[in-house]
């Protein structure tokens, strides 16, 4: 474990945590562990209930959440709840490779093709985290079953439904479908997966069929529109945001790997769109069309903020601060951190094959919200739900890919990319940010120093010191510093003032006023009416105390 004195500002690990709580408590003990997907918080009393995609799609979800938040903070904690729910996940892989949703009070037993993503996340995690072969034969396995299942033309492939029956699809015209089916709610969503499960085991099939399903998605679907738009017809879901991100965040990611250029401006032009449908601060709306619009999933947020991510990775290095303003904002907000100031009581009724009432308050302290509103954590414009496991386990990804991306290396030295804390094998970063426009690099190495500048920060204002000692900075465009030959282990600290700036965006009708500091969103009004987000007077405060924070050193990315 590294452990040192850090400022009390984010500080990603300590979200993790909190984070195992809620994917540890939303499991059903009396089900072999099976997550419970729905949550009420603000019912009389607040509830947690079954759906149908517990049992294959949030079951890997859990799995893939808690590995990863597990891999981040060091702790133990669900090791006998792990147990069991894997156990659970591997008796759904059917002969022919494929994760199979058992017959159930909802559906059928099939292979339902928008749950595959998760089971690759949840196998991959395995991976990655325990080193388990078993997972690493059933990505095989899994694999081989896509490129055997698919739909194939000429260049391209697809899924020309969501639901396969063991052994066939269901009957239709493959041709039309092959324009009308809705890539991301199928195949769209699996190129991410797919893409890492190349890049790790050196699986053909899966590089192969990942090209094919980009390459669906991009020229033969119509489920995008030439300028990078979503479209909303009934058959694309109504422009659902998350599906239609998430697919997005695919074809970045497969473009960023085997160095498709094409995939790269089409993934760029349909980020640049998507970011016009949202806000400044990375809320999103549910769907397009606006009378099914209301709401964000913490699922749409990850997706944007993932994006950016992979978009500045991928040489658009001003992306970087798109992310960081998404994670600082309205990922952290729609996190449920404490009960305090929301009336609670708890019930005790227990009927473990549909729901439960008991103690659901404090067993989902730690969970990410499934239908936020920009001032609020909770909604019931067109919904009674709350929190949504699905977007409890995707938040910890969101919150996963932000903290290994935090810092990169190279030969040359180590980038500084997102102006929070940070501890790795590769650098110590202390932030003050909002409080300060302060940061101190202490690099494990000599070597060059890259940090990110912002936009709103002119850079005549931007200083450096090495030990104390003044030093001066290049700067390369775009949105970075340089330090060269920066001996190892000493004190780097990057100064800067902070913007203070007020912004007004609209959102279905209602005009939200936003104060920053910096890129971190103070205070939000109108304020919501159940849980009021952007409530952070406490970050006004100059005097930052200094805690110990430990953390186990992560050598792999997603």
């Amino acid at each position: 474990m590294l452990t040192t004195m850090l400022p009390d500002t984010i500080f990603l690990p300590d979200r993790a945590k909190l984070a195992i709580n809620c994917l540890v408590g939303c499991l059903n003990a009396e089900k072999q562990q099976l997550p419970f997907c729905l949550t009420d918080l603000t019912g009389s009393p607040p509830r947690m209930a079954h759906t149908q995609f517990d049992y294959s799609d949030h079951t890997a979800r859990v799995i893939d959440g808690l590995l990863l938040a597990r891999a981040m903070t060091g702790s133990n904690e669900g090791d006998n709840q792990l147990s069991e729910l894997e156990e659970q996940f591997f008796s759904g892989f059917g002969d022919d490779g494929l994760h199979y949703t058992p017959e159930n009070h909802w559906s059928f037993r099939h292979a339902n093709m928008h749950y595959q993503r998760s089971v690759i996340n949840g196998l991959l995690a395995l991976v990655l985290v325990r080193g388990s072969d078993k997972a690493r034969e059933h990505l095989l396995g899994l694999t081989k079953a896509l490129m055997d299942i698919s739909i194939k033309r000429e260049g391209y492939a697809y899924f020309p439904t969501v639901e396969y029956m063991s052994g066939e699809w269901p009957r239709g015209d493959w041709g039309i479908l092959g324009f009308g089916t809705d890539p991301a709610n199928t195949n769209g969503r699996l190129l991410f997966g797919l893409t890492k499960t190349w890049e790790l085991l050196g699986d053909r099939n899966a590089r192969d069929i990942a090209a094919a399903y980009a390459r669906h998605v991009m020229y033969h679907s119509s489920a995008y529109l030439p300028d990078g738009g979503f479209a909303t017809g009934m058959e694309f879901r109504e422009g659902h945001f998350h599906s239609r991100a998430v697919t997005m965040l695919g074809v970045i990611r497969y473009g960023h790997s085997v160095g498709d250029a094409d995939a790269l401006a089409w993934g760029k032009k349909v980020f640049d769109k998507a970011s016009t449908y949202g806000t400044s601060f990375g809320w999103f709306p549910e769907r397009l069309v606006e009378k099914r619009a209301h709401g964000c999933e913490t699922c749409a947020i990850v997706d944007m903020m993932e994006a950016a991510i992979w978009l500045a990775k991928s040489g658009w290095t001003e992306y970087w601060e798109i992310a960081e303003r998404f994670l600082r904002n309205h990922l952290l907000e729609s996190q449920f951190v404490s009960l305090e100031g929301l009336e609670v009581s708890d019930g005790n009724k227990t009927d473990p094959e549909w729901e439960t009432t008991k103690d659901v308050a404090r067993r989902s302290v730690g969970g990410f919200a499934g239908w936020s509103q920009p001032n609020d954590l909770f909604s019931k414009v067109m919904h009674e739900w709350d929190l949504y496991t699905c977007c409890s386990a995707q938040g910890v990804r969101g919150l996963f890919n932000a903290w290994t991306n935090a810092v990169t290396s190279d030969d040359d030295g180590i980038s500084v990319n997102l102006l929070i804390n940070q501890i790795s094998t590769d650098a110590l970063i202390k932030s003050w940010l909002p409080h300060e426009g302060r940061v101190e690099v202490t690099p494990n190495r000599a070597g060059n120093i890259c940090i990110r500048v912002p936009s709103w920060v002119d850079e005549r204002t931007f200083k450096a010191e090495i030990n104390g000692n003044a030093t001066e900075l290049s700067f390369l465009r775009p949105a970075f510093a340089q330090l060269i030959d920066v001996p190892a282990n000493a004190c780097v600290t990057f100064k800067f003032p902070l913007r203070e700036a007020t912004t007004r965006e609209n959102v279905l009708g209602v005009t939200y006023e936003a104060e920053w500091n910096g890129d971190t969103v103070m205070r939000m009004s109108p304020a919501g009416p159940r849980v009021p987000l952007y409530r952070r007077e406490r970050l006004s405060n100059k005097t930052v105390p200094m805690l110990k924070r430990s953390m186990k050193p992560i050598e792999f990315v997603l």
